[in-house]
């Protein structure tokens, strides 16, 4: 089996600028605060379907994610429909 050549990039590692691009996110920063506490991460594990349901959920109740739409649910600002 032939070893594929490797390129050698012309950025030192950590300095390509789309590898940068990619780094910068627009929306709010996980730590800023909000409903006066700051946000903090969580983990959860849900089937593909369960997510697909949530996601749809969340657009349904005019949330731009299910990060925000948990949120609104946890604060009884959303209800839950089966």
């Amino acid at each position: 089996m032939a070893k594929k050549a490797e390129r050698k990039s012309e950025y030192a590692p950590g300095k390509n600028p789309n590898s940068l691009d990619n780094l910068i996110h627009s929306g709010r920063p996980s730590g800023e605060e909000i409903y006066g506490e700051p946000k903090k991460k969580r983990t959860l594990t849900v089937t593909e379907s369960g997510w697909q349901g949530v996601v749809r959920a969340a657009r349904a109740a005019g949330c731009t994610s299910v990060s925000e739409y948990m949120e609104k649910i946890g604060r009884g600002h959303v209800g839950l429909s089966a």
